[in-house]
């Protein structure tokens, strides 16, 4: 004789929908919260002698000893540090806004942009394609990455004009993100 299971109560059934429901928005959220943070600054403070932003047009390879150096030299105006590499899609579209925002802002704010995990050749390729005209170095051994802690491509960091790391945006930013970030350096 066949057994015959128990009939499942509209209640139970409705419980179990709700409780699915309460789970899917739960990890939603957690998902969405995640990837919308931003992690933690790094610890890092520049130090050593200072050093010449490069010249108009130059594209030098740096150590990161002489990455600190820039930011050691330009210290008294805020620096706003963009990583970047010449296959990273989002990079193209901001560093227009930078390269405005440097010529807006002019000897107020630094611009530097650093390519990195890049061909030099395509990078400078890629610089001369979009016309950009604040400076920017080649982190050769990819230590500038490491020492910031990069996680994503782009990542603009901002320095204050004392020095220290105020912030930092992964990923594409916008332009009105970037005039607050500088506008909020500059005090």
């Amino acid at each position: 004789m066949a057994s015959v299971a128990p009939a499942t109560t509209s209640s139970t059934s409705g419980r179990r929908r709700v409780a699915v429901v309460v789970v899917v928005v739960v990890v939603a959220g957690w998902l969405g919260w995640t990837a919308l943070r931003q992690p933690a600054l790094p610890e890092f403070v520049a130090s050593g002698e200072p050093v010449e932003l490069p010249a108009d047009r130059d594209f030098p390879a740096v150590s990161l000893e002489q990455f600190e150096g820039m930011l050691v030299g330009q210290q008294g105006r805020p620096v706003v540090v963009n990583i970047w590499a010449s296959w990273c899609a989002p990079c193209r579209t901001e560093m227009p806004l930078l390269d405005e925002a440097a010529r807006s802002y002019g000897s107020e704010v630094v611009i530097l942009g650093v390519a990195s995990k890049d061909d030099p050749e395509e990078a400078e390729r890629f610089l001369d394609e979009l016309g950009i005209t604040y400076p920017n170095v080649f982190d050769e051994s990819g230590q500038i990455r490491v020492a910031l802690g990069l996680t994503a491509y782009p990542t603009t960091y901002v320095f204050g004009a004392d020095g220290q790391l105020r912030a930092r945006v992964n990923g594409g930013i916008s332009e009105q993100r970037l005039a607050g970030l500088i506008e909020d350096a500059l005090r």
